[in-house]
């Protein structure tokens, strides 16, 4: 019976050794996974932090014109691969990493918006011409001065700009901008100038109309420029882009020669 007990005895030792170490194992795979889930946190929260950083970064406080800058020079990114009605003001705050509210608060609206990037480009053009202007014989030569706007109407995003501009109903937004700008005015004056320092009002005013005409030919050109070479029985090319530039140049020549009594330099 002694030896029944021992047995017993050493039995429920083993039992008992068993269970602890099964109860070890057990902390020990608990304290395996309670690391590994510290270690993922760990990196989660790493992974955040570097996130917010880099919001913090893009949403940078700007100052308010370079706020402004930055919107539009987005816009212009977004309007190259997107006509105006296919985006809106969701891709634009992304690209430009603002918020909604941001543009609205210094454009209004989206249509606000795109009305700046053009009006923008529109005073640039200007500029780029008025420069061009001041440099020596440069009216002998208006063919040079209407490439200047032939190819700043024909950018595409210009274009994309200009006839979502025309085809919504916005005229009075383009009507207040040029009332504000008095661009053919300003280069009028600077015309009249340049062919005769003592031009009256009166010829400064058939300037601003010539030039009104000329500019008007320009924009019918490149918005319908191949309807208008359909109907003509000719297919758009580099060739009839250049005929129709020197037509406008000569018309404008003319005009200015034999009906105001204003002679153009020759180079």
């Amino acid at each position: 019976m002694a030896r029944i007990g021992g047995r017993r005895d050493r039995l429920r030792e083993v039992l008992a050794a068993a269970k602890a170490d099964r109860t070890q194992a057990r902390a020990e795979r608990v304290q395996v996974r309670a690391e590994r889930a510290q270690s993922k946190a760990a990196n989660a929260q790493g992974r955040a932090a570097v996130a917010i950083d880099q919001v913090e970064k893009t949403r940078r406080r700007r100052a308010p014109e370079e706020a402004r800058v930055e919107i539009l020079d987005a816009a212009e990114r977004v309007f190259v691969e997107f006509q105006p009605d296919q985006a809106g003001l969701k891709e634009v705050a992304r690209e430009a990493g603002v918020s909604h509210a941001l543009i609205t608060h210094y454009f209004g609206t989206y249509a606000g918006m795109i009305e700046a990037v053009l009006e923008r480009r529109i005073r640039a053009l200007r500029e780029r011409m008025l420069t061009k202007m001041r440099e020596t014989g440069a009216l002998s030569r208006p063919g040079e001065m209407l490439q200047l706007l032939f190819r700043g109407l024909e950018d595409p995003v210009h274009l994309r700009l200009t006839k979502w501009l025309m085809a919504s109903e916005r005229p009075a937004a383009a009507h207040a901008f040029a009332l504000r700008d008095h661009g053919l005015q300003l280069v009028a004056h600077q015309v009249a100038a340049a062919l005769d320092p003592r031009a009256t009002r009166e010829q400064i005013g058939k300037i601003e109309l010539t030039l009104l005409a000329a500019v008007a030919a320009a924009y019918g050109y490149a918005l319908g420029k191949y309807a208008l070479a359909g109907a003509a029985g000719r297919e758009v090319s580099g060739e009839l882009d250049r005929e129709v530039l020197d037509t406008i140049a000569n018309m404008i020549e003319s005009h200015l020669r034999y009906e105001l009594g204003i002679t153009v330099p020759r180079a």
